[in-house]
Parts: structure tokens; C-alpha cells; sequence
């Protein structure tokens, strides 16, 4: 794998892409915990081998309400500012490389986005390249972290943080 190879996931028709070396695994999905006070997009925790691992999801930003998991979707386990995450996905289609010269930055297409970085077209799909950098604001980050803190407080696990 190269610098330039994309996890492809999809989300209610919109094709998404990470860089496949933040990328840990694709997992059958499974019930998400509730994690009061956590802020959007978390969705809940999920237990992964004893690592409690927050689950994010991506439809709000897209203009979709979030659901409920079903047994068809994935969770694509990656990093997010050197904490672990779980990203909620219907699909994970495909790895494919996107060079830079072939994509667009999002800012010029979408001002003010914060979300992702580029825009690709492949075929006749348009992949949105995740920044995963920026799927929390600070403010947001730290709501999680006193979130999982409690939970931690709580006695439902230990946060991988």
C-alpha cells in the first residue's frame, strides 16, 4: 500500500474515503453503548477486545438523521488525533489510490467545510475524502473525554485514549 491508497466506505449513497494506513480493521458492526453527554457525531462506545472504543457517525454531516446498526453495517476502526475510533459505514467497498493531482480541495468546492479535505471524482461516483483530523472541534474533543472519563467512573471501562 502506498501514501495514496483510500479505504472506500459508504454511507446512505455518499462514498466516503480515509487513508488506508490510519486504517486498523473493518469489523461486522454491532449494538453501540450509549454515552450520555457525548457530543455529535459520537453515537455511543463499542467494546473492542477490552478497548473501549468511541463510534462516530457521519450521516448528520451529509444532511441524515443517524439510525439504529444494523447487522449489515461495518465499523472501520482508524485514528483520530491519536485516539482510536470506530466509524459507522452501511459498506466498506474497496481500496483505491487517489493521487493528489486528481482530487480537489474541498475548501474550493465548499467553503467553510471542516470535515473533509478533498473531493475525487471516480467514475461517475464523487468520494469525499475524510479529514479525520477534524471530525471533533476542541470543544467536542473534550466533551468526549470527560464523557468517557465518567464513564470510566462509572465502572463500565477503561477509555483508549
Amino acid at each position: 500500500m502506498t501514501e495514496h491508497d483510500y479505504v472506500i466506505f459508504e454511507v446512505d449513497s455518499c462514498k466516503f474515503a480515509v487513508p488506508s494506513a490510519l486504517v486498523d480493521k473493518v469489523e461486522q458492526a454491532v449494538f453501540i453503548s450509549p454515552v450520555p453527554d457525548a457530543p455529535y457525531p459520537v453515537l455511543g462506545v463499542v467494546n473492542d477486545g477490552g478497548t473501549v472504543v468511541p463510534v462516530v457517525g457521519v450521516r448528520r454531516k451529509i444532511g441524515n438523521e443517524e439510525r439504529d446498526v444494523l447487522v449489515s453495517d461495518r465499523f472501520l476502526f482508524t485514528r483520530f488525533n491519536e485516539r482510536r475510533i470506530a466509524i459507522l459505514a452501511d459498506e466498506v467497498n474497496d481500496v483505491i489510490e487517489i493521487l493528489p493531482e486528481v482530487s480537489q480541495s474541498a475548501d474550493e468546492i465548499w467553503p467553510g467545510v471542516f470535515y473533509l479535505k478533498s473531493f475525487v471524482g471516480v467514475g461517475v461516483d464523487i468520494i469525499l475524502v475524510q479529514d479525520l483530523g477534524s471530525i471533533l472541534n476542541s470543544e467536542q474533543e473534550q466533551s468526549l473525554i470527560e464523557a468517557l472519563e465518567q464513564l470510566t467512573v462509572q465502572g463500565e471501562g477503561s477509555p483508549d485514549a
